[in-house]
């Protein structure tokens, strides 16, 4: 006797199929619209942070690259001699005057010039060769953080072994003109990776 199957067979009991081990594949339920939503929503609620962070690390690492390199300074008292950019440094004279007068600008008896004498040699080619270019600041600075601007100015060429005249000029306040410091910072071409900038800092 012979039991009729169903009438229109079922796929997954065809005696003749060839992976009979295989389960059933069960199509996956398709998510409704407003679902589909909710779920990018959450997705993207969980990167955000991680890109906000990825922003802050590159605003900070660009930060840091324009930011003012930290600086070294080393006091030289006075009468010594003090290293600067392979090169030794010594203030031999200091005085102050009255300022150029322009045109007819009347006499501004509060400020004075300020005047710096240092006797540079370098110790060789190199040296003397970043000592005669641009990129040295020379500021005058009082005790309490405020700094006034000068230029320097070599009197001939540099060159190694031999003592070079460099004279350090400044407007500063008259009244504070005894006190202030005259600080030399090397150039920031010259600055080591991972290290302070080095300066120098002639006590008044």
């Amino acid at each position: 006797m012979t039991t009729a199957g169903p009438a229109f067979g079922d796929p997954y009991d065809d005696p003749q199929r060839t992976n009979p081990d295989l389960p059933r594949v069960t199509p996956a339920p398709r998510l409704r619209p407003r679902d589909r939503r909710i779920v990018q929503a959450l997705a993207l609620t969980a990167l955000l942070p991680a890109f906000l962070v990825l922003k802050w690390t590159d605003e900070t690492d660009s930060m840091q690259k324009n930011l003012k390199p930290p600086e070294k300074v080393t006091t030289v008292p006075n009468g010594a001699t003090g290293t600067l950019a392979g090169a030794q440094w010594k203030a031999v004279a200091r005085q102050a005057r009255a300022p150029l007068a322009f045109g007819t600008k009347p006499k501004d008896d509060t400020v004075t010039e300020l005047q710096v004498v240092l006797a540079v040699r370098p110790d060789d080619a190199a040296a003397a060769k970043t000592i005669g270019s641009y990129g040295f600041v020379y500021t005058f600075t009082d005790g309490g953080g405020r700094s006034w601007s000068a230029n320097g100015l070599a009197a001939g060429t540099p060159r190694p072994g031999a003592v070079t005249r460099l004279t350090v000029r400044g407007t500063v306040p008259r009244t504070e003109a005894a006190a202030l410091a005259l600080r030399v910072q090397a150039p920031k071409t010259s600055r080591k990776s991972g290290k302070p900038l080095p300066s120098l800092r002639f006590a008044p």
